[in-house]
């Protein structure tokens, strides 16, 4: 019988999924959900009263949802052609 590695219900929630077309996949439809989620994140934090355990699950949810970003925008660039003087198509 395998032993659970999560903490807690709560922690099994904020893990990230698993990975969808080699990006690690915090639970967004897309970069533009996530760029939404991070705004959202940071006007939480901006409030005033946020407990310091909940800024803490704040940071952390925030720098999923960023290492998501920069994994999809690294996915993308790499699929960039850039037609070169000669008229082959080079990978960016």
């Amino acid at each position: 019988m395998r032993g659970n590695t999560m903490s807690g219900p709560k922690m099994a929630n904020e893990m990230p999924n698993e990975k969808q077309n080699g990006i690690s996949d915090p639970g967004v439809t897309g970069i533009e959900d996530a760029f939404a989620r991070l705004e959202g994140i940071l006007a939480k934090m901006d409030e005033e009263g946020v407990a310091l355990e909940e800024s803490f699950r704040l940071y952390e949810q925030g720098m999923k949802l960023i290492k998501y970003c920069n994994e999809t925008i690294d996915t993308v660039e790499k699929k960039v052609k850039v037609l070169s003087a000669e008229g082959e198509t080079d990978e960016f």
